[in-house]
């Protein structure tokens, strides 16, 4: 089983990027990496919130804001889709991602997962954005029902119109998969459900190649959904 863990928390208690505090944090990252080893399926961190650009649809032509899904502390700072045998395992995967400590992992299901990277196709000389599909949980987000269907139908399109564009891309299950694991003074808390601030992430995400925020921007005016997060990949490696 496939699980999206979503890493979140306090972006302003977070380190600045070139500060010894930042390193020790990524540090942390990868010597979880080195544990978790081939569990880790793919992961990414994000550019700050502000770097965030929101497109709600609606009736007629698309809203398009700067900024993220929702005005919160608590923001996500980046995921991991991690390969787990059970929920526990997933869990005892969680428990060691450094965000864990001092904000939280939400973890879901996934019911689909596509890297076109690990098929052999990369995503070249482009930027890559993740997009985040938020709104209100409804029959569509139920895997197995007609509604769903219709869903992945339009979803499909999208791709296909899409193109290479797409670069990856999953489905999860319901907000009710989700499991929450925050990690306080040595103690491992679970909580059934979301981490409230991620509690309408509902259909999955695709992770898109663009020249720049305005290609991303009219990518996401294509996604079949009622609003899209669109945030800028922070390549740690550039």
């Amino acid at each position: 089983m496939r699980y999206l863990a979503l890493l979140g928390g306090d972006e302003s208690a977070g380190a600045a990027a070139g500060t010894p505090e930042f390193d020790a944090v990524m540090e942390a990252y990868m010597r979880f990496g080195d544990n978790a080893g081939d569990a880790i399926v793919t992961a990414e961190a994000l550019e700050p919130s502000s770097t965030a650009t929101t497109v709600r649809h609606g009736d007629f032509e698309p809203l398009v804001t700067a900024g993220p899904y929702a005005e919160t502390i608590e923001v996500l700072g980046g995921f991991y889709v991690l390969e787990a045998e059970t929920l526990d395992d997933a869990i005892e995967l969680a428990r060691q991602i450094p965000a864990a400590s001092d904000g939280w992992v939400s973890l879901r299901p996934m019911v689909d997962w596509f890297d076109k990277a690990a098929e052999g196709a990369g995503p070249g000389d482009t930027a890559r954005y993740v997009a985040f599909i938020y709104g209100k949980e409804t029959e569509g987000d139920q895997p197995g029902t007609p509604a769903w269907d219709e869903g992945l139908a339009a979803h499909q399109r999208f791709m296909d119109t899409a193109g290479d564009a797409v670069l990856a891309g999953g489905a999860i299950h319901p907000i009710a998969t989700a499991t929450t694991v925050q990690v306080r003074d040595g103690e491992v808390i679970v909580t059934d459900g979301p981490y409230a601030e991620s509690a309408e992430v509902v259909g999955g995400f695709y992770l898109l190649g663009a020249a720049d925020r305005d290609e991303a921007v009219a990518l996401a005016k294509q996604i079949p959904a009622e609003a899209i997060e669109l945030r800028p990949i922070m390549e740690l490696g550039a």
